[in-house]
């Protein structure tokens, strides 16, 4: 990998088709484009049309929540019209809603086979020389914080229907961490996701055996 920047995580000691070494520099700071491509979603033409009989699972931007998590169940299906082979959805890819009012990362994992995302979605897939120097899911949650929040706020474009450009996200700073903080960081936050849905779990149900307890108690009053 030529041309990195000096504030580069690692530096590369290569000849010819071989690279021989990869030292990792650990608290410093590189932008998203030396450790990840960036591709836009599927080229759909217009609004993606469901077919029962379909064969390929497209997740949208309804699919996702702002937790960073994609729910597979509610996905659309639908039939392929390209005869080019798309670029599928690979566990550990971490895709970037870029256009509407909120851009928030989403992490894949458990991709069912055939499934692509829409073009509101940039793809971004680590490097192979990357991996053994940040967590996808680390780099999902440290796009989705406040540092990276507020670099996208100041660099999107438009009015009211605010976007953000492929260069804008490759440009993003990004954080490498020791690998035992970045499972604690997103192990804190597995937690943190799992404890608000037992919490609204416990809100729902308290809200229907009120509702219970209202029509048992009024249901006679007509």
């Amino acid at each position: 990998m030529r041309g990195l920047a000096r504030c580069s995580p690692f530096v590369l000691f290569e000849r010819p088709g071989l690279i021989i070494q990869e030292v990792a520099i650990i608290n410093e700071s590189v932008k998203l484009l030396e450790i990840a491509t960036v591709r836009a979603g599927h080229p759909f033409r217009g609004s993606v049309t469901h077919d029962d009989e379909g064969d390929v699972n497209v997740v949208q931007v309804k699919d996702t929540d702002v937790t960073g998590r994609v729910d597979y169940l509610s996905v659309t299906k639908t039939v392929l019209t390209t005869k080019k082979q798309p670029d599928w959805l690979k566990n550990g890819d971490v895709l970037f809603v870029s256009k509407g009012v909120k851009h928030y990362s989403v992490f894949a994992e458990d991709v069912p086979e055939q499934t692509v995302c829409s073009p509101h979605f940039f793809v971004v897939r680590l490097k192979p020389e990357a991996h053994n120097l940040i967590m996808p899911e680390f780099l999902c949650w440290q796009l989705n914080q406040l540092p990276a929040q507020r670099y996208f706020m100041t660099t999107a474009e438009g009015s009211m229907y605010l976007s953000i450009r492929r260069q804008v996200l490759e440009n993003v700073p990004v954080k490498i961490l020791p690998p035992e903080k970045q499972k604690q960081l997103t192990g804190l936050f597995r937690k943190a996701v799992r404890e608000q849905e037992l919490l609204q779990q416990l809100i729902e149900n308290r809200q229907k055996q009120l509702e219970a307890i209202a029509m048992q108690a009024l249901g006679s009053v007509a």
